[in-house]
C-alpha cells in the first residue's frame, strides 16, 4: 500500500470498515495510542494513520519517504489452527432418530467377547435380523441382495493392520447391498473403536489400541461417498462392568443422527469439537540447538523439503532425509541446460539405447525432475546453514531404517527430533479400490512410523511431528485408505505423548498444501470447493513455531488454509473456479427497498447484515432447487453496502459449485456490487449450508442469570442508543443484561411485500428482523459495558432448525464469549417463546466496538430524502 492512498476513494474502505480496521490495529498494537472518535475524520490515508501514531506517541524521527519492502509470508499467516477437544454429549438431547425396516439384516463383526452377542440381542429385540460375521474369514460369506446395516467392532484383544484390511474388505462387500436397501428405507454403517471412550483425547486415560482408531476413517469416508447411508464412528471405553449395558448404549446410538463421532463410557457420552486456538503471540525459543540431528521422512521434495529448509535456517541442524526416490545422480552433458519439457523429452528419445514407449518417456522425464528437485533442495539446506544427509530406502523395512539411523547417529550424535511426512495417494472410490492400493497407502504412513519409532526407542527426542491430514479428521471421497492411515497416526501420536511426557508430540492434520501431493489438478478441485491451500513457506515457518511450544500441549491439531484478512482484496473479481454461476441481480434503491430508510448510519442507508444473509441464502437455493436453507459458515462482511437517497447500486449474488460436507450441501456464495464510478467490490462472502431435510434442533443452553436492564424499552430506540428506524423497532422487552450477555423478546418481521416492492420471495428464509434484533442487542450490550456502539462484521456458524420462524417472534439469548474494548464475540440463540424450543443458533458472532460510532448512529436520517 502506498502511504498516500486514500482509504475510501481509492481502496473502497468506507467509514464502518475503517473502524473495524483501526480496532484490529488497536488489538495488534496494544501499546499504541488509542484512536479516538475525534481523530477518525482526519485519518483518511495510511500515511496519516502512521503520522498520527508517531506524533501521539512522541516519536521525533521523521518518517522516511521510502516505503520498506516486507516479506509477505509470515509464520502462521493464512493458517487456521484448530484444536480437537472432547465435550460432554447429553444423552437426553433431542436428536433425530431413525429405524430400519422390520426384519432387516444387520452384519455385526465378531470381536472376541460377549459384547458381540449382547449387541445382536439388542438388535433382535428391535425386530431386526443380526448376523455375526467372522472378519478374518470372508471368502465364503454369502452377500445378500439387501442389507440394513453393518457394525464393525474392534477386537477386544486389540486391532492390528490385518484387521483394518479385513474391515475394509467387509465394507466393500456390504457397499452394494447397503446402498440398494437405502433406496427404499434407512440403512446404517457404524464402527466401534476401543481407544478410551473419548477417541484418545482425555489425557488421564491410557490408549492401548491406537490402530482401532483407524475405523473412524472408514465411517467418515463412507459418509461422503454414501450420503444415503447413516454413517457413524463410535469409541468405546473399557470401564463397563456390564457388557449388556455397553451394548445397549452402542445400539441406542446407532439409530440417532449426529454427531458423526461419539464416545461411549460408563460415565456418559462424549462428542468432539474443533475450537480455533491461535498460537501464543510471545516469542518462543527455537526447538533445536545448533547441529541437532533430526530425522525427516518423506524425502527431499515437496512439503517435507520446505520443513527441512526452515529447520536448517533456524538452527543449522543436521538433517537425515529418508525417501523412496533414488539418490541424485550427475546429469549427462546433453541434459545439462535443458529445462523445457519438450526439449528434455526429445533428448531422452534421442539418447535412448532403444525405442521408448510414450509411458517410458514420461517416466524418465519425471525422474529427471525428481533428481533435480532433490539436488536443489539439498543445496538449499546447505545454503541455509544446515547439513543434509539423504538415504533412499523403504520406510517399511525395519532393518534398513534401523541401520540408516544407527550409522548417522554414530557420526552425528543422538537424534533429537522426528518429522514423519511420508505418504502416498491412490484415490479410488471404496468399491473400486484394490486391496493392494489400500495396503500401500496405509503401510507407508503406519508401518513407516513404527519402523522409525522402533529405531528411536532410546533417543531422548525433543519433538515428534507426524504429518497427518484433514482427510483423517473429516474423511474425503476417494481417500478411505488415507483417512484410515491418518486416523491411526493421530492415535499413535496420543499414545506417544503419554509415553514421552518430556517430548512435544504433534499430529498435524494439515489441509492441502500448495505443493507435494497436491497436483495442479487437485489444486483446481480444491479451488472449486472453496478450499484454500497452504503456502509452502508459510506452512514451514508455522511448523517451526508449533515445534517450539512446550511439551504437554494439544496433540491433535487441524491446520487449514485461510486467506489472511490482509490479503483479502475487496475489489478483486471473484475466483472463476469458485463463484461460477450468477444467481440473480439486484438494483438496490431506496424506492424499491423502502426498509432501508429505517437502517441509516451517518446519513447513509446501510444494507443490514440480516438481509445479506437472506439474499445469499436465496442465491444458494436458486441454483440448488429442492434443498432447504439450514445455515451458513464463515460469513464475512468485507465492504458494507451503503446508499444515498438518490443512488442506485447494482448487486450480484454469485454462487459456486455445491459440495457435500457432514451430510449437507455447502455452497460458496459472494455478494458483489458496482459503484457509480464503475468500480466493483466484493461486499460479503459466506458458505451457505443446505439440507434435504432440516435436522431437529438441540436443547438450548441454560439461560444466564442476568440483572434487570436499567433502561425502559421506549428509550432504547433513541439515536444515542440504537440508530434503527420504525421498520426495525423489534425489541419488545429486554429481560436482562450484564457483562456476560443479554436476553430479550422480539417481534417477527412482516411479510417481504411490506418491506420490499416486488420481493424475490413471498416468505423469508430466515426472519431478518429477528436476526437483526440479535445484532441490536449486542449494540445495547456494548453501550452498557463500554459506552460505545458496535456493528457486526463476522459470523462463524449459523444453523436454523425450522423452515419458518415463529409468528409470535422469538426469545433471544446472547452469551458473550470474548470481549475487549474494541471487539466482542458471542453465541446467539433464537428460541420459540411459546415452547422454549431452539429455532436457530449463531456461533462465533463478532462485532467491532468503537466510540466513533456513537455520533454516526445519531445521524440516522437519510440525507436528501423526501
Amino acid at each position: 500500500l502506498g502511504l498516500a492512498v486514500v482509504l475510501d476513494a481509492e481502496l473502497g474502505v468506507d467509514s464502518i470498515k475503517r473502524v473495524e480496521i483501526l480496532s484490529a490495529l488497536q488489538e495488534k498494537l496494544p501499546e499504541a495510542p488509542a484512536v479516538k472518535p475525534e481523530h477518525l475524520g482526519t485519518l483518511q490515508t495510511v500515511g496519516q494513520i502512521v503520522d498520527f501514531l508517531a506524533s501521539v506517541s512522541g516519536a521525533v524521527e521523521a518518517r522516511s519517504s521510502t516505503v520498506p519492502v516486507f516479506d509477505s509470508v509470515q509464520a502462521g499467516e493464512g493458517i487456521e489452527r484448530k484444536v480437537l477437544k472432547v465435550v460432554p454429549l447429553q444423552a437426553n438431547n433431542r436428536r433425530a432418530s431413525f429405524s430400519l425396516a422390520e426384519g432387516s439384516t444387520v452384519w455385526v463383526s465378531e470381536e472376541g467377547s460377549e459384547l458381540t452377542g449382547a449387541i445382536c440381542d439388542q438388535l433382535a429385540a428391535l425386530q431386526l435380523k443380526p448376523v455375526k460375521i467372522s472378519i478374518a474369514n470372508l471368502d465364503d460369506l454369502p452377500v445378500p441382495q439387501s442389507l440394513g446395516g453393518l457394525v464393525l467392532l474392534a477386537p477386544v484383544q486389540g486391532a492390528d493392520d490385518l484387521f483394518l484390511g479385513h474391515a475394509f474388505r467387509l465394507m466393500q462387500m456390504a457397499a452394494g447391498p447397503l446402498r440398494a436397501a437405502s433406496e427404499t428405507g434407512d440403512t446404517l454403517l457404524a464402527t466401534v473403536s476401543r481407544l478410551n471412550g473419548s477417541f484418545g483425547l482425555l489425557s488421564g486415560a491410557d490408549i492401548t489400541d491406537p490402530v482401532s482408531g483407524g475405523l473412524a476413517g472408514l465411517a467418515k469416508t463412507a459418509g461422503h461417498e454414501w450420503p444415503d447411508v447413516h454413517c457413524k464412528a463410535l469409541d468405546l471405553a473399557g470401564d463397563f462392568d456390564d457388557l449388556a449395558q455397553a451394548a445397549k448404549q452402542i445400539v441406542d446410538e446407532l439409530f440417532v443422527d449426529g454427531p458423526d463421532e461419539v464416545g461411549i463410557s460408563a460415565q456418559g457420552l462424549q462428542a468432539l469439537k474443533l475450537t480455533e486456538v491461535p498460537l501464543p503471540d510471545e516469542e518462543l525459543p527455537p526447538p533445536l540447538a545448533v547441529g541437532d540431528l533430526v530425522v525427516i521422512s518423506g524425502g527431499a521434495r515437496g512439503v517435507t523439503a520446505e520443513a527441512a529448509i526452515a529447520l536448517a535456517s533456524s538452527s543449522r541442524a543436521t538433517l537425515l532425509l529418508l525417501g523412496r526416490s533414488k539418490l541424485p545422480e550427475a546429469e549427462p552433458e546433453w541434459l545439462i541446460g535443458l529445462s523445457a519439457e519438450g526439449d528434455i523429452k526429445k533428448g531422452l528419445i534421442a539418447h535412448a539405447e532403444k525405442a521408448l514407449k510414450p509411458r517410458e518417456v514420461e517416466e524418465q522425464y519425471q525422474q529427471v525432475l525428481c533428481n533435480r528437485e532433490i539436488e536443489a533442495n539439498l543445496r538449499r539446506i546447505r545454503e541455509a546453514g544446515g547439513q543434509a544427509i539423504y538415504r533412499s530406502l523403504d520406510l517399511r523395512d525395519n532393518e534398513a531404517v534401523a541401520v540408516a539411523l544407527s550409522e548417522v547417529r554414530t557420526a552425528h550424535g543422538p537424534i533429537k527430533g522426528l518429522i514423519h511426512g511420508a505418504g502416498v495417494l491412490a484415490d479410488r472410490l471404496i468399491e473400486d479400490k484394490t486391496a493392494e492400493q489400500f495396503e500401500q497407502v496405509y503401510s507407508t504412513k503406519v508401518e513407516g512410523l513404527r519402523s522409525l519409532l522402533g529405531a528411536m526407542q532410546e533417543d531422548e527426542l525433543k519433538f515428534i511431528a507426524l504429518f497427518s491430514s484433514s482427510t483423517g479428521r473429516f474423511g474425503r471421497t476417494g481417500q478411505v485408505d488415507y483417512a484410515v492411515a491418518n486416523e491411526v497416526l493421530n492415535k499413535m501420536a496420543q499414545q506417544q505423548a503419554r509415553l514421552r511426557p518430556e517430548c512435544r508430540v504433534l499430529a498435524l492434520n494439515w489441509g492441502p498444501w500448495d505443493g507435494g501431493m497436491v497436483t495442479p489438478a487437485l489444486k483446481k478441485l480444491f479451488e472449486q470447493e472453496g478450499v484454500e491451500v497452504i503456502d509452502l513457506r508459510a506452512g514451514a515457518d508455522y511448523l517451526l513455531k508449533e515445534l517450539s511450544t512446550p511439551p504437554g500441549g494439544p496433540v491433535e491439531l487441524v491446520l487449514l488454509g485461510s486467506r489472511s484478512e490482509a490479503h483479502v482484496d475487496s475489489q478483486a473479481q471473484p475466483h472463476p473456479n469458485i463463484y461460477v454461476s450468477r444467481a440473480f441481480d439486484l438494483e438496490l434503491s431506496i424506492d424499491q427497498y423502502p426498509f432501508l430508510k429505517s437502517h441509516v448510519i451517518d446519513t447513509k442507508a446501510v444494507l443490514p447484515m440480516a438481509m445479506i444473509i437472506e439474499w445469499m441464502a436465496h442465491g444458494a437455493i436458486h441454483n440448488n432447487p429442492g434443498l432447504r436453507f439450514h445455515g451458513f459458515n464463515d460469513l464475512r462482511v468485507l465492504k458494507g453496502v451503503t446508499l444515498e437517497a438518490d443512488q442506485l447500486h447494482s448487486l450480484q449474488v454469485m454462487t459456486g459449485k455445491a459440495f457435500k460436507s457432514d451430510g449437507f450441501h455447502v455452497v460458496p456464495v459472494e455478494l458483489s456490487g458496482t459503484a457509480r464510478d464503475g468500480q466493483r467490490f466484493v461486499h460479503a462472502r459466506a458458505k451457505i449450508v443446505l439440507a434435504n431435510k432440516l435436522p431437529e434442533g438441540k436443547n438450548p443452553a441454560e439461560p444466564l442469570t442476568l440483572p434487570v436492564y436499567p433502561h425502559a424499552v421506549e428509550d432504547i430506540y433513541r439515536p444515542d442508543r440504537l440508530f434503527h428506524g420504525p421498520d426495525f423497532h423489534s425489541i419488545r422487552e429486554v429481560i436482562g443484561c450484564s457483562a456476560d450477555g443479554v436476553t430479550s423478546l422480539v417481534r417477527p418481521a412482516p411479510l417481504p411485500a411490506q418491506w420490499i416492492n416486488q420481493p424475490l420471495r413471498n416468505a423469508w428464509l430466515a426472519d431478518p428482523l429477528v436476526l437483526d434484533s440479535g445484532f441490536q442487542m449486542m449494540i445495547l450490550w456494548s453501550f452498557e459495558k463500554y459506552q460505545a456502539g458496535s456493528l457486526p462484521v463476522f459470523a462463524g456458524r449459523y444453523r436454523q432448525y425450522v423452515e419458518k420462524f415463529p409468528e409470535n417472534g422469538a426469545e433471544i439469548r446472547i452469551r458473550v464469549t470474548r470481549q475487549t474494548a474494541s471487539k466482542a464475540s458471542a453465541e446467539i440463540e433464537f428460541l420459540d417463546p411459546a415452547s422454549g424450543k431452539l429455532v436457530a443458533r449463531m456461533e462465533d458472532y463478532e462485532c467491532v466496538i468503537d466510540a466513533s460510532l456513537n455520533e454516526s448512529f445519531q445521524r440516522n436520517k437519510l440525507q436528501g430524502a423526501a
